[in-house]
């Protein structure tokens, strides 16, 4: 937990900071009108750094974050909806992707950038697992495969209905319809006991999949991966993934082989009350 720290030289009093804590720690001093905190505010604050963003003359720091760390906000950083409107609904599922292995300096732009998406309770529980040697990426997908293989003994109705049958010949045949052959695998997992973890996960990655295009990547959501990795002990410990942690999503990523031209249409399902 935090602390946070007013800078009086430079506080204008304009109280956006009491008016942003979303914990309600900030107070006024009723005799100077310099923000304070409240009692305690140290094991209550989230960290957020919601008074260091909006506060316009850089006056307040947190005890674990300076706001000399913290860059500023470009002045053109909202594109106008026309234009993030068009990038959303350019974004497509890739499964084919080049032979080219993707820098690990744009996974750790990729990563760096997706860390700032919302968890909940400012928790920041989600870890991540990557994956960048194809063999190794192989060996784990084989897993999946026995795995679609006991289901199709053991729940023939749910393998069939879920494809299994179709993927273990194709398989078989040297084709790979679970991770497609895709040069990187990231996986979000973190604690189960943190109630936060499953939703941060899924929004973290959804994140990471839109953000991807800016670097050039293509990505698609590796579900049988995932439920694989939730249920089946043998990928599991391959993984090695300590025994507290759930895995909650998997993102295959690498250089797409395809351009895309048009924006298929799509429809949302809405009732106003």
């Amino acid at each position: 937990m935090s602390a946070v720290i007013i800078d009086t030289d430079k506080c204008k009093k304009d109280k956006l900071c009491v008016l942003e804590c979303p914990m309600k720690i900030i107070t006024l001093n009723s005799d100077t009108g310099i923000p304070e905190t409240v009692h305690n505010a140290e094991n209550m604050c989230l960290n957020c750094g919601h008074c260091i963003a909006v506060c316009p003359y850089g006056a307040l720091s947190l005890t674990s974050m300076k706001v000399e760390e913290c860059h500023s906000v470009a002045p053109n950083w909202n594109p106008g909806i026309e234009t993030i409107g068009n990038y959303f609904k350019a974004r497509r599922s890739i499964r084919r992707f080049k032979n080219k292995t993707v820098e690990k300096e744009i996974l750790e732009k990729l990563i760096e950038i997706t860390a700032y998406a919302p968890t909940g309770h400012n928790s920041q529980t989600v870890e991540y697992l990557i994956f960048t040697d194809k063999e190794i990426i192989k060996e784990l997908t084989l897993h999946v495969i026995n795995w679609m293989r006991e289901m199709l003994n053991n729940a023939p109705d749910i393998g069939k209905s879920m494809h299994f049958d179709m993927i273990t010949r194709a398989w078989a045949l040297g084709v790979d319809v679970v991770m497609h052959n895709a040069p990187v695998v990231i996986i979000a997992h973190g604690k189960k006991n943190n109630p936060n973890t499953a939703t941060s996960c899924a929004i973290a990655l959804t994140h990471l999949e839109l953000i991807a295009p800016a670097l050039g990547l293509g990505s698609c959501w590796a579900g049988y991966f995932t439920w694989c990795a939730m249920t089946y002990p043998p990928l599991r410990k391959a993984l090695s993934i300590p025994d507290c942690n759930g895995i909650y999503g998997t993102i295959m990523t690498g250089y797409p082989m395809a351009k895309y031209y048009r924006i298929p249409k799509r429809k949302a399902l809405v009732e106003w009350r």
